[in-house]
Formats: structure tokens, C-alpha cells, sequence
């Protein structure tokens, strides 16, 4: 009966070694997804070429519906989307550090994003950052709370492309 004990005993300390050891690589997942999201605030909101890429996408869209200008800001967060969608970033994080951009360029951006797909003959073009949109919009409407996804005036979607236009 002894050995029935230690056995027993064996099996419970493995058991909460396998616990302890996920709820650490849980832990690990998290803070490493948190540095990465601030690697991408930074390079987002901070480097001059991101700034640049970000002056002249507004700038292009401003003047007209399509343009591929715009496409190294498109690129950023197709990646970011991709990022939240394999749970290396925490998607509530990544809305609360890029969803007003998200939101905003995924509507100023789309004649772009279509044009871009046609002439690829490629739909999967920008298929992260739909995703993204759509998670960023669920995400929206939970935590504002709203009755649908948000929507946004003309004279908004003007007033963003003014703000990413002036230097700052």
C-alpha cells in the first residue's frame, strides 16, 4: 500500500510541475507580446520613416481615392494583423494602441486595397489587416459599447488625413 501513496504522490507533483510550467510559459507568451507590441508603437509612431511613409499615404488620399502610396502603412498593419490573429499580440492591447488607425485607414484606404487587388489578380491582398479590422471593430463595438460597427463622417475620415499630414 506504501507504494500506492508514492505513486499517487508522484502523479500530483508532476501534475502541478505541468501547471506551474504552463501558467509560466503563459506569463513568458504575454510579456514577450507586450515588448513586441511597444517595438511596433515605437516603430509606428517614433521612426522618421514610418512618420514619412504615414505624411505621404494621407497625403496621396487626400487627393484621390487610390493610391499606392499608401501601401508601406497598409504593410504595417498587415503584419500587426497577423501578429494579433496567431496570438502574439494580445488583440485587446493592439486596439488599444492602433485601432484609431486601423479603423480609420481601413475606410480611407479601401479604393487602394481593391485597386491593388485587381491589378495583382490577387484577393488575399491586405487579407490580415480585413481580418484586423473586423477583430479591432468587434473589439470596438464590446468595449464602447456600440450597436454596430463603428462607422465614421466624411468630415472625420477629412480630420485624420489632416492630422496624419501635419508634422508632429
Amino acid at each position: 500500500m506504501r507504494f500506492d501513496w508514492l505513486a499517487i504522490v508522484a502523479a500530483i507533483t508532476a501534475l502541478v510541475a505541468v501547471v506551474v510550467a504552463w501558467r509560466q510559459l503563459r506569463l513568458f507568451q504575454f510579456a514577450h507580446g507586450v515588448d513586441l507590441l511597444f517595438d511596433l508603437e515605437r516603430r509606428f509612431f517614433e521612426t522618421p520613416k514610418m512618420q514619412i511613409a504615414r505624411r505621404v499615404a494621407a497625403e496621396s488620399l487626400k487627393q484621390k481615392a487610390s493610391s499606392p502610396e499608401v501601401e508601406p502603412v497598409l504593410d504595417f498593419f498587415e503584419t500587426l494583423g497577423i501578429l494579433v490573429r496567431r496570438h502574439a499580440i494580445d488583440a485587446e492591447l493592439a486596439w488599444s494602441s492602433f485601432s484609431h488607425w486601423v479603423l480609420r485607414y481601413s475606410e480611407v484606404a479601401r479604393g487602394s486595397i481593391e485597386a491593388r487587388r485587381r491589378v495583382e489578380a490577387d484577393a488575399t491582398y491586405y487579407e490580415e489587416f480585413d481580418w484586423l479590422v473586423r477583430r479591432f471593430a468587434k473589439i470596438d463595438k464590446r468595449r464602447r459599447p456600440l450597436t454596430s460597427s463603428p462607422l465614421f463622417s466624411k468630415e472625420q475620415l477629412d480630420d485624420f488625413l489632416d492630422d496624419e499630414t501635419s508634422e508632429n
